[in-house]
């Protein structure tokens, strides 16, 4: 769900959170006067700096479709699962998935339609296995039809890459077998009370089969899985909560779950039916993580305590929530939260959506902050030093944190304008709320600064951009704006003091530092991982830092298993895809891929064709005529401003 925090950990560990307010330790009031007035700057030498910012929040989690704690409420003062349901997706209906899809739609006629994640990029799987045996094989072994090896109980395996692509079992730390590719399995149904344990992840899996899939010289791993019981490895509520709100979990997993599967497709016998993009991001249609839902597996089922959990998964079997607007055969993206701060958001306002979805409205919550639903994040107060501030945001210091612009109507924070010192100079940071609340660890966007409301809209990509100071680009220039807006953001900082060259070519290392600075206004994790490639010698630490996040992001494999060729140019076709995988990351509902006109790719591969097409549906890109794309041209670096300035707009952020 990408907000989503496991409620098993700690029940109060449910998303979202309340009206905020932001109390400096010491006011400034020349300067919230004109923050107020228009963001005038205001000398700031002959005030006494702030040490720290006082933030009060309420709720947890992004503030969309369900509250958790809010149907908890609802449940233990009488409600039933439909009106639940009803009080957070508007005009929906629910129904039985063979009703809405028909029993022959391969999410019903396919008895393991579902494809999940469990880890992505590894070399090493460790696992063992549980009152049962488990059937392993791997492929181009030359050891015959499989299983070509069993695992029984009191042995430690470990699949294992062994680069070129290619992969052994192991038992007890010694080879067994010959060496195959990657493309492997273990398999250990039908065995009632067989488990196998992925020590590596610490999760066991007594349902469905294990897929191991090639990426490069590593491996994905994924479980094949039926809806049911995919649902039932759901950790998203506390299992001892009352039976409606379970119950009405259980249908919002679910009905998550097989929107994803039709967003995402039909993934077929041996998962080959994927789109390449899902196949190098994951092999899968759904994450196990936060980034789709918390799936852990037979954790969730295997004492007398996940009961009710059961109980709830079977009394609601194969109902799902539609509606008549919903793009995915009337399937709704069934988003839900901890709590929410007495006010639910939009999908524009709480995830950056650029579309707002008829069942996602904004509207009053009264349920989440009740004394029934017993939420222990209905108010909380956190405290940031200006300090970590200016640390996180690459100021010397910072004087001033105001809020500049809010969602309507649900007053949750759309824009936060950070005021400090860089280099003896006053700088003005802009960032969405959402973006200020993944960076600085909040619990919510639903705040308050100084109890000011909202200041008139300053939005930094969307209105009066500041000038960047560039020489070198001509005021006129189309692109003139977008690479004001850059640079403002913090994207990039020119090629040297006063200069752009716009029309420079924008290199492959040059791309990975742009996109990992764009990842976080778009509200888009950016891991630290090691590159995979060996032809990074010379780069700056930092550059080879930004290739190793982008790495693991999906977003690139490389221009083979061990080279990313840092000083290639960025062609318009490489960015097609670069931007469409960083866009898939946000959790947007993507595109079709329909052809936009181009008459000049389609002697390209089929995803790079569908990602160009995307981004011209996005709005990204219009090409360089109404009939061409030119996919094979350089990207300048002007080119590269408009493309990230669209995709920073396109995602509702600001600054």
């Amino acid at each position: 769900m990408g907000e989503i925090i496991s409620l098993f950990a700690t029940v109060g560990n449910l998303r979202h959170v309340p009206v905020a307010r932001i109390t400096r330790s010491r006011a400034v009031a020349l300067a919230i006067l004109s923050l107020l007035v228009g963001l005038v700057a205001v000398p700031v030498q002959a005030q006494e700096e702030p040490t720290s910012f006082v933030i009060d929040g309420s709720g947890w989690g992004h503030g969309v479709g369900m509250s958790q704690y809010g149907a908890r409420a609802m449940a233990n003062t009488g409600s039933s699962v439909d009106q639940i349901i009803n009080q957070y997706y508007e005009g929906v209906s629910i129904q039985q998935m063979t009703d809405v899809l028909g029993p022959g739609h391969w999410m019903n006629a396919d008895p393991d339609p579902l494809w999940i994640g469990l880890a992505q990029n590894q070399t090493s799987l460790t696992f063992h296995v549980e009152g049962g045996t488990a059937e392993l094989c791997k492929a181009h072994d030359g050891e015959g039809e499989c299983p070509t090896q069993f695992a029984s109980p009191g042995e430690q395996w470990e699949f294992r890459a062994l680069g070129g692509g290619n992969c052994q079992f192991f038992q007890n730390g010694n080879p067994v077998g010959n060496v195959g590719t990657c493309r492997g399995s273990i398999e250990w149904n039908p065995q009632p009370g067989a488990v196998v344990t992925i020590d590596s992840l610490n999760r066991e899996y007594a349902w469905g089969r294990l897929r191991m899939r090639p990426i490069g010289s590593s491996f994905h791993v994924v479980l094949e899985i039926s809806l049911e019981q995919y649902v039932r490895g759901i950790a998203e509520m506390p299992p001892d909560w009352h039976p409606a709100a379970l119950q009405a979990q259980a249908m919002a997993a679910r009905t998550y779950g097989v929107r994803q599967a039709l967003q995402w497709g039909e993934a077929g016998e041996a998962g080959d039916a994927l789109s390449n993009d899902r196949k190098v991001a994951c092999w899968c249609q759904l994450y196990s993580t936060v980034v789709d839902q918390n799936y852990v597996g037979y954790f969730a089922e295997d004492g007398d305590r996940d009961i009710p959990w059961t109980q709830a998964i079977e009394a609601t079997a194969g109902r799902i929530i539609t509606h008549p607007q919903a793009p995915q055969q009337s399937v709704i993206i069934a988003y839900y939260s901890s709590s929410h701060g007495g006010h639910s958001d939009t999908n524009v306002g709480g995830l950056g959506h650029s579309q707002p979805a008829a069942y996602l409205p904004s509207k009053p919550d009264p349920y989440s902050v009740a004394p029934e639903a017993n939420n222990p994040y209905a108010s909380w107060q956190v405290t940031l030093s200006a300090a970590e501030i200016a640390s996180d945001y690459g100021l010397d210091t910072v004087t001033d944190l105001a809020i500049t612009r809010q969602n309507s109507p649900s007053g949750s924070v759309a824009e936060v304008t950070i005021t400090g010192m860089l280099g003896g100079a006053e700088t003005t940071v802009v960032r969405s709320g959402r973006a200020f609340k993944a960076t600085m660890g909040l619990r919510s966007i639903f705040f308050t600064v100084d109890g000011s409301g909202a200041a008139p809209d300053s939005s930094s990509c969307r209105a009066d951009v500041p000038a960047s100071g560039f020489g070198d680009v001509a005021a006129g220039s189309v692109h003139a704006l977008d690479i004001d807006c850059v640079a403002h953001v913090g994207v990039t900082t020119g090629v040297a003091e006063g200069l752009y060259d716009p029309a420079g070519t924008v290199t492959r290392w040059q791309m990975a530092l742009f996109l990992t600075r764009t990842a976080p206004l778009l509200g888009v994790s950016v891991p630290t991982a090691a590159p995979p490639f060996t032809d990074l010698d010379g780069l700056p630490s930092d550059t080879v830092a930004a290739i190793g996040s982008l790495a693991a992001m999906g977003v690139t494999s490389g221009t083979s298993e061990t080279e990313y060729s840092p000083n290639r140019p960025v062609t318009r076709w490489q960015m097609a895809l670069f931007l469409t995988r960083l866009h898939a990351l946000t959790g947007f509902e993507a595109p079709s891929g329909s052809a936009q006109g181009f008459e000049d790719i389609s002697d390209l591969p089929e995803d790079t064709v569908l990602a160009i097409n995307r981004l011209a549906q996005l709005g990204v890109t219009s090409g360089t005529s109404a009939t061409t794309y030119s996919p094979a041209n350089d990207v300048s670096r002007e080119q590269m401003a408009s493309f990230l300035a669209r995709l920073i707009r396109l995602d509702g952020v600001s600054g």
